[in-house]
């Protein structure tokens, strides 16, 4: 365990996975890590132990990076027995079955942004085959005027150049959808000028889709599931305010799966038969979280959902990906200038 309590080999595993991607050539990963083939197939069974299906697998067309008759990795999932299951198994052909990625506070324009770490979980949606993304608002750092320190934390002032940056360098790949709410950075430039980011990128990117300001709802075959981007600093305890904005639900009206942004924090529990997810940011930690003394996770969420006809759930499993100190990138403004948009076009990046 590390001091923050985390399996080290779990973290390990997490970030070996997220490596090895569809079609790299086993020779091009055992180089990087200088590792020989029987160390190669050590790590594979210690990813399967944690849950993580990959094979090797050899080419039998020429792909990108790869030709025939190369040795190449391909990942899937494992499909874990739940207890939850008493009658239906996963496998059974009357369940709906869906994976979604999550991802929240990318606070675009902050020096501290980190566009590369989240390229990196779209180019593992991509490699998984998931279509479906959920953003929980502050996609960008926006302009608070009672906060005199903020221009200088960031490399992108005003609601042009902060709104431009995410039309022209968020993520954009053939057939994924992401459905974003606006959160309380993003709304600063509605109450500077009355502004919305959400107009402006409904124009330029028909691949990202508003849901509401604050919170939104998005239904998967049934599947009710509500974003919110509370206000306010969070609690001591990471289930607090989840739990207490979870209580004033109606029981008509809770949805299946409620994702929190804001807060930064990492954290899935059930309550009142809700799945609840605090999204971690895809920012590094700003000098006003620094004095604050506020926690701040870096990261995202897979869903693997599967669910009956009437969008009841039968298993739900949240996949945590956190990034490491190691992962950031520190340097102010280093991120807009080495990072490159990911797009991918009919398979072609």
């Amino acid at each position: 365990m590390d001091n923050t309590g985390k399996d080290t080999t779990e973290k390990f595993v997490n970030k070996i996975y997220r490596y090895m991607k569809n079609d790299m050539p086993i020779e091009v990963f055992m180089a990087k890590f200088n590792m020989t083939t029987n160390e190669l197939y050590g790590v594979i069974e210690l990813c399967k132990l944690y849950g993580k299906e990959i094979e090797i697998v050899c080419l039998d067309e020429n792909v990108k990076n790869a030709k025939k008759g190369d040795l190449v990795f391909r990942k899937g999932r494992v499909k874990k027995a739940s207890s939850s299951l008493s009658k239906l198994s996963i496998d059974d052909p009357k369940l709906n079955h869906n994976e979604i990625c999550v991802v929240s506070d990318t606070h675009f324009g902050n020096n501290h942004q980190q566009l590369h770490l989240l390229n990196d979980i779209y180019q593992e949606a991509y490699n998984r085959g998931i279509k479906t993304v959920l953003h929980v608002g502050d996609v960008v750092d926006g302009n608070y005027p009672n906060r005199p320190e903020q221009p200088r934390q960031q490399f992108l002032h005003g609601f042009d150049e902060q709104v431009g940056y995410v039309a022209d360098m968020y993520p954009e790949i053939d057939g994924m959808q992401t459905y974003y709410i606006l959160g309380s950075h993003d709304e600063t430039h509605y109450k500077n000028g009355q502004a919305t980011v959400n107009a402006w990128l409904n124009r330029s990117r028909p691949d990202m889709t508003f849901l509401g300001q604050d919170t939104g709802e998005f239904d998967v075959d049934g599947v009710k599931i509500v974003l919110d981007h509370p206000g306010g600093g969070s609690a001591q305890s990471l289930s607090y305010k989840p739990q207490k904005r979870i209580e004033i639900m109606e029981a008509k009206y809770k949805p299946k799966v409620l994702l929190i942004g804001h807060y930064h924090k990492s954290y899935a529990f059930q309550y009142r038969n809700v799945q609840c997810i605090e999204v971690p940011a895809l920012c590094d930690k700003t000098q006003f979280q620094q004095k604050q003394g506020l926690v701040n996770n870096v990261g995202a969420y897979f869903l693997d959902i599967y669910s009956d006809r009437n969008g009841n759930i039968q298993y739900f499993e949240p996949e945590e990906i956190l990034f490491g100190r190691e992962d950031m990138w520190d340097e102010a403004g280093k991120d807009s200038k080495k990072v490159k948009k990911l797009k991918i076009t009919n398979g072609v990046y």
